[in-house]
């Protein structure tokens, strides 16, 4: 099995940043998972998640067991200047299929392109002031800032003061409004490979409120316009109890949808669009990404929702925030890492350990609770045992659905192939654990030559045996939303192939269109029964995303 040759029987070791430092949260998730600290060594590691990214020399010394979460230009998207320039090109070339960012210009390259769209809208009368309020409002926000910071509103291009790279873009000035306070979707993405392109993106997520009342009278308070947790957390009404709202700047998109159905809001077309959104954004700098394997993108995407339940798309960050400030943040982000490191194909050991305990909050009095705590550590081991059991029998059952499933695909694929060129084969070094940290190159003869073989391969199979010419339909709360459907292998999807790029666009304008038709043809069918039309439509192989209710 390509997973126990990759892994053998463990210690899997992570490594997080350059010095361990980083979220408590996913050193939780990875202790709890049974793996091992890093401890130093140059190569003794299995994960290496970091906030920024990697150089490309990382990716190309990669061993089969050894996985990183950033891909080469990967973060391309992340950056404000570079999603305005994409989005804008792909605008241009497939249509209003793309209008889903407010218009923005770079900053300073295109300032005399914002002075004549200010000009246009320019008073005729300085006393003239309701036509002064009528002006367009803009949003400048520095290019490689974040969590907030720089960010300011103006009417006049007078206004305007930046000191490195901007962009501006038009405010949304109707947004969607709960007990009069703005929010924000936060939704996580997680992208195993660029080629083929393949696209999860968690069920769960994070509706983000400005902590004072949403008013355009007002420009220069950040908690009526901003809805950044960083900011708010600091603000004077983030304890109050607001109206519809409560304590607090967070929701679970679980009671934000709850809202919407007290609230009488009809949302399926909503998420559907949005999944639109998502993977339109992606589609936008695919050609830009080499072939990769052993590693993976983890975004964080902002989307707005407005008054006409339209959504519009703010911004992509690299490497979200994974802070633990409230009980939204554990509700969503402490399973939704354990479900992506399962769809990853990353292992799951019994700890023996009661690592539930490692971070608890509250003081514990070793003269009373000796027994109690013999009790949970017995209580907490066997439920890691039990887990760890259940993964295991998971990835062997998985296996060899796969391989059922598939079959018939292998054979045509590999009937076609052997007319062209015969298919090269990666042998993967088997993994030998002693009582150091984690498998070395040096472990045994055979291992350099198989990882020297892996590092040179171009195959698209992963270490680990995952595959992503067959993803799953799910894992968890990560749901499928590219491709559509897995009836025949992706053999067209190639580095710089434009092509296969206007397929896959259209085939996101179909999906579209026909969600639209949908909602309006069964305008009293539930979301399970348009679901439903939507896959047969579609003749979808996986899942309709749409969050928990």
């Amino acid at each position: 099995m390509m997973f126990e040759e990759c892994f053998g029987n463990g210690p899997f070791i992570f490594r997080i940043n350059e010095n361990g430092g980083g979220p408590m949260l996913l050193m939780q998730v990875c202790l709890e998972r049974g793996w091992r600290e890093y401890n130093g060594d140059t190569e003794s590691w299995n994960l290496w998640w970091r906030t920024s990214g990697f150089p490309i020399s990382h990716h190309r010394n990669l061993y089969a067991w050894q996985y990183i979460n950033h891909i080469p230009k990967g973060s391309s998207i992340c950056r404000k200047d570079n999603l305005v320039r994409y989005l804008r090109c792909m605008r241009k070339v497939y249509g209003s299929i793309y209008d889903f960012s407010p218009h923005g210009y770079n900053l300073p390259l295109e300032y005399t392109k914002l002075a004549a769209e200010c000009s246009r809208a320019r008073s005729h009368s300085k006393d003239d002031v309701k036509y002064f309020e009528d002006k367009p409002i803009w949003i400048c926000k520095p290019v490689a800032q974040s969590q907030g910071r720089g960010i300011f509103l103006f009417r006049k291009l007078s206004e305007l003061n930046y000191d490195t790279n901007t962009i501006v873009q038009r405010y949304i000035e109707k947004p969607l409004l709960i007990g009069g306070y703005k929010f924000d979707l936060r939704l996580y993405v997680c992208i195993p490979s660029y080629h083929p392109v393949t696209i999860y993106m968690y069920r769960e997520g994070l509706a983000r409120f400005g902590t004072d009342k949403f008013s355009l009278n007002d420009l220069r308070n950040p908690f009526r316009h901003l809805t950044n947790s960083s900011i708010n957390k600091l603000g004077p009404g983030y304890t109050e109890m607001k109206d519809r709202v409560g304590s607090g700047c967070k929701w679970t998109l679980r009671q934000l949808r709850r809202y919407f159905q007290q609230a009488g809001i009809l949302d399926w077309l909503l998420w559907q669009r949005i999944t639109s959104l998502v993977i339109l954004t992606v589609l936008s700098h695919v050609n830009q990404i080499p072939p990769t394997v052993n590693c993976f993108e983890f975004f964080g995407f902002d989307v707005l929702i407005d008054s006409s339940l339209r959504p519009w798309l703010l911004e992509v960050n690299l490497s979200p925030a994974l802070s633990n400030d409230c009980d939204a943040d554990r509700l969503v982000k402490k399973p939704m890492l354990h479900d992506m490191f399962d769809l990853l194909g990353l292992p799951l050991y019994n700890t023996g350990l009661a690592v539930f305990d490692i971070f608890s909050d509250e003081p514990v009095d070793d003269r009373n609770t000796d027994q109690e705590n013999k009790n949970m550590s017995l209580i907490n081991t066997i439920s890691v045992v039990n887990a760890a059991g259940r993964w295991r029998r998971k990835q062997k059952k998985m296996s060899a659905t796969c391989s059922r499933s598939s079959s018939a695909i292998r054979v045509k694929s590999r009937a076609a192939s052997a007319n062209s060129s015969q298919r090269t084969y990666i042998t993967l070094p088997k993994v030998h654990v002693d009582v150091r940290a984690v498998a070395s190159p040096v472990h045994n003869g055979n291992t350099k030559q198989g990882c020297d073989d892996f590092k040179k391969s171009e195959s698209k199979s992963w270490g680990n045996g995952r595959d992503w010419n067959y993803p799953k339909s799910r894992e968890g709360g990560w749901i499928r939303i590219w491709p559509f459907s897995l009836e025949t292998p992706n053999k067209n999807s190639t580095y710089g192939n434009n092509g296969h790029m206007k397929n896959m666009v259209n085939e996101v304008i179909k999906f579209t269109k026909k969600a639209k038709e949908l909602a309006r043809k069964h305008s009293m069918a539930s979301e399970c029964q348009l679901s439903e039309y939507l896959q047969a439509d579609m003749e979808m192989t996986g899942d309709i995303w749409i969050p928990p209710v």
